[in-house]
C-alpha cells in the first residue's frame, strides 16, 4: 500500500503491480537488514514506510504516464516515450532533500533528547519493563512456576 500511494494517481495498473511487486522485495530485505544491524523496529515501521515509501517516489519517476502526469513542464516517467521523460530526475532531487531533511531534523530531536538524559528510560526500568513502571502492573499476567489445568466433564 505504501509503494502505490505516492503514484496511483499517475500510473496505468500493470505499473502499479510491478511497483507492488518490487516493493515486496524491498521490504523483505530491509526488514531482514534492520535485524541483521540490530535496529530496534518491532513494528518494521522503517521497511514499510521508510524503504517503500522510498521506492514509491523513485517508482513515480520511472513508470508516471505522460498523460496523467499533471506537472506543468510536462516531464513523465522514462518508460514511456515522449518528450520529457525526465520525471526520474525530479523525484532523485526530491528523495536527496527528503534524506537530508529527515537527517538533519532527526539528529536536532534525538541528540537534544540524549543531551537531556531523557533518550532512553534508565536500564533497570527497561528490565523489569515499561508495564510495570507506568502502569503499575504487567500487560501479560505470565506465571511460569505454576500450571492450572481445568478438568473437562464428559457429561451433564
Amino acid at each position: 500500500l505504501v509503494a502505490i500511494t505516492a503514484g496511483c494517481v499517475v500510473v496505468d495498473p500493470w505499473a502499479s503491480m510491478v511497483i507492488g511487486f518490487i516493493a515486496s522485495f524491498v521490504y523483505m530485505g530491509t526488514s531482514k537488514l534492520m535485524l541483521k544491524l540490530k535496529v530496534d523496529d518491532p513494528l518494521d515501521a522503517f521497511a514499510v514506510h521508510g524503504a517503500c515509501g522510498f521506492w514509491a517516489v523513485f517508482a513515480v519517476g520511472i513508470f508516471a504516464r505522460p498523460e496523467y502526469s499533471y506537472n506543468l513542464a510536462g516531464s513523465h516517467g522514462f518508460v514511456y516515450p515522449g518528450d520529457k521523460p525526465d520525471l526520474i530526475g525530479v523525484q532523485i532531487v526530491t528523495l536527496i532533500l527528503e534524506l537530508l531533511w529527515v537527517t538533519i531534523t532527526s539528529c536536532i530531536l534525538f541528540g537534544s533528547l540524549k543531551y537531556a538524559g531523557i533518550l532512553r528510560v534508565p536500564a533497570e526500568i527497561e528490565e523489569m519493563g515499561m508495564d510495570v513502571s507506568k502502569h503499575g502492573g504487567d500487560a501479560y499476567q505470565l506465571d511460569t512456576n505454576t500450571v492450572q489445568v481445568k478438568p473437562v466433564s464428559s457429561g451433564p
